[in-house]
């Protein structure tokens, strides 16, 4: 029975050691990153029978346990990814914001109220040389200012881009370093026995740092048995093995439907922050009537592609040049085209990725691209990832920084468009010996109204006439007046047509319309490089020809950059036409009148440009199908709107910070270390240690008092 008692007191003993060494241990680690406080699994011994009844056999530290939560640790995960995401979207938006701080009248706006001002001036003084250069040196800063706004969005997705590699690159090492632990806590652990506590802290601190990073799940069936997955299912780590994120450079894909026969593959030129989902909507061969013919989706399929007028469109699939090779397609920011001419079928579908994005990397299945998207709506696409630091790369990347650099093109486009159309049909102070059109055009034998021709402008023709107005040179005068025919052998003027006629068609139609006494055209025209010339034939020795433009009620020669102010088609682009540098003389401010007459005190031209500032005029992108604003209203918008995106990051981080930190909070009261608490059991368990001696003591006297009797 001394026995028993002496063991009692030995597991007594022991036990308190165990819990006085793991007090200790957790205030030793009261301040270390992702420590869970431990505790000691304690349990009562079997016991005997005896007389007087059931014998105890004292108390048995069977193992160290953590104090842990698992549905808490899941919860915190979950909500970790939501709050660094919106964290560092907030920060990021701050950045971007500043970019279109208009506070310091140094902005876009303010430069386009300076342009138009400057217009309001020569229509003042429409005669005056000096008001002209002046109106040049606000363009040029003007062009500047969207340029370097466009620039600095760009650079901000470059900064997108490395962030993303870094944080791709931490996401694999830190998905190897899981599957590592996950066998070193297999190989550590004893069923019941021993468990490899620190391991278990350091694949817990592992999996909350991923979380930042990129949303993932994890579940547990003990031990190593640990897997980690991306919320859309795919893994990143399965016991003790590990898969890899990587970033892959712009490709295409075939997803063509089971009966379909097509042999060829879709090919693009270009970039672009967009998915591109092309479908085929009407198959069959090139050459059949109707051809073969595409839309496009930049969100999946969820909406499709359409014209300012609300209509979807179609993109035929032509080999109109005879070549055997599919005529590429102008859509957005690609040319698209395909490698085979035959067996398109209805429903076939080609994924075009024109950027650098994120794939999963399975080496029997291949990459599955997991890149965030937004969709046109603002929703996002729940199969792709979607929180951490990622998703907040790739959205300001992909989504904000897209957003508004196609608004801010769409504005320099339209701002282009509508002055060069203005100008186009207006006179300096004095006429032209030639003009060089600014507009490139890809194909000068499609029609220019078509998405083959590859020119920005396409959309905007229209059927109508072309006027052109010659003077001789010296005296002045009038000489003769006409308009393009683009059918001799029709009689009367037969008009553009952008469905029909080809830049090709344009320069030979001007080389037959304007023919003098003599029979001989006044004007040659040629094409150099995809642009038009036009210059002055002089047939007659005796007399030089110059020309003036006038009325042009198909677009024709605006869409050309036939004296025009503006060269470019966007933002980047932008640039005042060099003949205009040459000579500021050429700049119009009037028109030729209903006598054919040059008044240099003609002011009506540079009156109506004054007037674009608050004109509604067409604004297209794909985010904001039409907007009937004035240019200067509609950037404005833009701001606003950037203005409200950091607000609502700003909000949103705000939100999930409180929401993590009360998680984090929970979490603590938990695993977290107590001072407090961890030093009152550092005396309760001294106490039981100084009575677990105690116990040892007194049975050793009573051994001895027992062996005293025997004497």
């Amino acid at each position: 029975m001394l026995s028993g008692l002496m063991n009692i007191g030995k597991s007594a003993l022991n036990a308190s050691q165990a819990w006085i060494s793991v007090t200790g241990n957790n205030i030793a680690n009261a301040d270390t990153e992702g420590y869970s406080r431990q505790y000691v699994d304690q349990r009562d011994s079997y016991a005997i029978q005896a007389k007087p009844g059931a014998q105890g056999l004292g108390v048995n530290a069977q193992q160290v346990l953590r104090y842990y939560d698992a549905f808490l640790e899941r919860s915190y995960v979950r909500q970790s990814t939501v709050s660094s995401r919106w964290n560092e979207q907030d920060t990021i938006m701050t950045s971007l914001e500043g970019l279109f701080n208009e506070s310091n009248r140094a902005g876009v706006n303010s430069s386009l109220g300076l342009f138009f001002d400057a217009w309001k001036d020569l229509a003042l003084y429409p005669d005056s040389t000096a008001h002209r250069e002046a109106l040049l040196s606000y363009a040029e800063s003007m062009g500047d200012m969207f340029s370097s706004t466009v620039d600095s969005i760009k650079q901000l997705q470059s900064d997108m881009d490395k962030s993303i590699d870094e944080t791709v690159a931490r996401v694999n090492e830190i998905s190897k370093a899981i599957a590592d632990v996950n066998k070193q806590i297999t190989a550590n652990t004893v069923e019941g026995i021993s468990n490899p506590n620190n391991l278990y802290d350091e694949r817990d601190r592992l999996v909350r740092e991923l979380a930042t990073l990129v949303d993932v799940e994890t579940i547990d069936n003990g031990k190593g048995d640990f897997r980690v997955q991306l919320t859309t299912g795919q893994p990143l780590v399965d016991k003790q093995e590990s898969w890899e994120l990587e970033m892959l450079d712009p490709q295409a894909e075939n997803r063509l439907r089971p009966e379909s026969t097509y042999q060829g593959q879709i090919e693009f030129e270009g970039s672009d922050g967009f998915e591109y989902t092309v479908e085929i909507v009407n198959g069959g061969n090139v050459g059949d009537n109707p051809p073969p013919s595409f839309r496009v989706s930049l969100d999946g399929g969820k909406t499709w592609l359409r014209d300012d007028n609300g209509q979807e469109l179609r993109y035929d699939i032509t080999d109109n040049d005879g070549d055997g090779k599919i005529d590429p397609v102008k859509v957005k920011n690609l040319t698209v085209s395909f490698t085979d001419t035959q067996n398109f079928h209805t429903g076939d579908n080609f994924d075009i990725v024109p950027k650098r994005a994120l794939y999963w990397i399975e080496p029997t299945r291949g990459p599955e691209n997991v890149t965030p998207q937004r969709y046109l709506n603002g929703t996002e696409n729940t199969n792709r990832v979607t929180g951490g630091k990622l998703a907040s790369y790739f959205n300001i990347r992909d989504d904000n920084c897209n957003r508004y650099l196609d608004e801010v093109n769409a504005t320099a486009e339209a701002l282009i468009w509508e002055v060069n159309r203005l100008h186009s049909q207006g006179v300096g102070l004095k006429p032209l010996d030639y003009a060089q059109g600014t507009q490139t055009i890809g194909a000068i034998n499609q029609a220019l109204g078509s998405p083959q021709a590859m020119h920005a402008y396409s959309d905007r023709l229209q059927a109508g006439n072309v006027n052109f107005h010659f003077y001789d040179k010296t005296t002045g005068e009038h000489v003769s007046s006409g308009m393009l025919d683009f059918d001799a052998a029709t009689p009367g003027v037969q008009n553009f047509d952008p469905s029909v006629h080809t830049l090709e068609d344009v320069r030979d139609a001007i080389n037959r319309s304007f023919p003098d006494a003599a029979g001989n055209n006044m004007l040659n025209a040629t094409i150099q490089d995809g642009r038009l010339l036009i210059e002055v034939n002089n047939p007659d020795p005796n007399r030089e020809i110059s020309f003036a433009m006038g009325a042009d009620s198909s677009g024709l020669m605006a869409a050309l950059g036939i004296n025009g102010f503006f060269s470019g088609t966007d933002a980047s682009s932008m640039a005042i036409n060099n003949e205009l540098y040459q000579d500021a003389d050429l700049v119009a401010a009037g028109r030729v009148n209903g006598q054919y007459q040059m008044n240099v005190g003609d002011n009506s031209l540079a009156n109506d440009m004054g007037l674009l500032s608050t004109k509604n005029v067409v604004i297209s992108t794909v985010w904001k199908t039409v907007d009937n604003q004035s240019i200067t209203s509609y950037y404005s918008n833009l701001v606003t709107t950037v203005g409200s995106d950091r607000l609502q990051a700003k909000t949103n981080a705000e939100y999930n910070t409180t929401l993590t930190q009360d998680l984090s909070d929970r979490v603590a009261s938990v695993s977290g270390v107590n001072l407090d608490e961890e030093l009152a059991n550092l005396i309760k368990y001294q106490s039981s240690y100084t009575a677990a001696a105690k116990l040892i003591t007194t049975a050793d006297q009573m051994l001895e008092t027992l062996l005293g009797l025997k004497q």
